[in-house]
């Protein structure tokens, strides 16, 4: 019998700017459920607190993720045994957070493990661009075989799904073998109030000037041959009267995009380091169109896809520029916020724009009325339920 409603979570980072997470631990709080958080350790942080109602107990090392290190694993569950928490659900975030979950279950096979995987890991590519040498790629690819196998042999335990989109929640419903519905729930940002004012903290910061159009993608990284922005940087490339913008971690990861932009001379081309959450609805109500430019048929994880940042421009108030994949059909056709277009077609992204420049107006209008309804306030109300139907079967 399920008598208690304290839910542990786990994750794999510093629960300091994960947006997905914090959404779903504040909100199960706010409902009346006990959390509980255990996370990363950093420097920037400290080792325990209460954020919004959710006690953030910060724990794990490195060495969680060093699948060779045998011993890591086994002595944070130990660890987390010895705190005598009252907890009989478990939501583990990602693999690596499975694991734990997994041998937590084992310990007290009363307990109920909920998975929320937050993207296909079976079939997410190594982003081969960065590696230096072929030995690192090797080892690189090696450990992913072995996390993958991992997961897998850990989905006997899972009693509960939860996942990022439709397409996903069938796939890996299938994929893990699961009897239990899965719950779809989008990582969709909270209801931004709108004004009337319109920020232009991209014009300022780049010397953009009025009369030229400005594209912009958000993204935590971006890699070379993967997100299919080498054909957008060819097709907007010095374009009159456009600017392309990218915010994001400016690291490795996107170097090789860079020394792009830099050897072909783009110069209506500007990158701008990541941003705090808080100041996404403003940066973002400073360009005209948003662009989700995934275009990645061989790998599943990018095929399913429903990249956040479609949400983000949705609440900043500017239409979508995306490809035609299973998800981003889904919001932006059926809400007419934007255009998706097919990239094997030549200049599709650039003819997509024009088009969507063609009607802002009528673009612009639908983008406003879809965040209305697609905000978090309204998604919420789904995980909340779907725990609750949790306490009841296991009453």
């Amino acid at each position: 019998m399920l008598e208690k409603k304290h839910i542990l979570f786990l994750l794999d980072n510093a629960y300091t700017n994960d947006r997905r997470v914090y959404r779903e631990a504040t909100s199960l709080a706010k409902s009346g459920f006990k959390v509980t958080l255990i996370c990363c350790i950093n420097n920037e942080t400290l080792r325990e607190e209460f954020i919004n109602g959710v006690r953030v107990i910060r724990l794990f090392d490195l060495s969680i993720f060093d699948i060779k290190n045998k011993k890591a694993i086994p002595n944070f569950v130990l660890q987390i045994e010895e705190l005598n928490f009252d907890f009989q659900l478990i939501h583990a975030n990602d693999q690596t957070m499975l694991e734990i979950g997994t041998r937590l279950k084992k310990n007290n096979k009363k307990r109920i493990l909920i998975y929320d995987s937050h993207e296909l890991f079976s079939s997410w590519p190594l982003n081969v661009s960065n590696y230096n040498s072929f030995s690192i790629f090797l080892k690189s690819y090696i450990v992913r075989k072995l996390q993958i196998r991992r997961e897998k042999r850990n989905s006997k335990w899972i009693d509960y799904l939860i996942t990022v989109n439709v397409s996903l929640a069938d796939y890996l419903r299938k994929y893990f073998k699961l009897s239990n519905p899965a719950l779809s729930l989008r990582n969709i940002p909270e209801k931004v109030e709108k004004t009337n004012q319109k920020h232009n903290i991209l014009r300022d910061k780049f010397n953009i000037p009025d009369t030229s159009k400005i594209l912009v993608f958000i993204g935590a990284n971006i890699y070379a041959k993967t997100l299919n922005l080498e054909q957008v940087l060819d097709e907007f490339s010095n374009k009159k009267d456009i600017a392309l913008v990218f915010i994001c971690g400016l690291n490795i990861n996107s170097k090789p995009i860079q020394d792009l932009v830099i050897r072909e001379e783009m110069k209506n081309v500007f990158f701008h380091d990541k941003i705090p959450p808080k100041d996404i609805p403003a940066y973002l109500s400073s360009a005209d169109v948003g662009l989700v430019p995934t275009w990645n048929k061989k790998d599943l994880s990018y095929w399913y896809a429903l990249d956040n940042k479609l949400f983000e421009y949705i609440q900043a108030g500017i239409p979508i520029l995306a490809t035609t994949q299973p998800e981003y059909k889904l919001i932006v056709e059926e809400n007419k916020c934007g255009i998706c277009v097919n990239p094997d077609v030549k200049n599709a992204y650039l003819n997509g724009f024009y088009q969507i420049l063609d009607n802002y107006t009528m673009f612009q209008q639908n983008t406003i009325a879809c965040a209305e309804h697609l905000n978090w306030e309204n998604e919420e109300q789904k995980l909340i339920d779907f725990y609750n139907n949790i306490i009841k079967q296991n009453e």
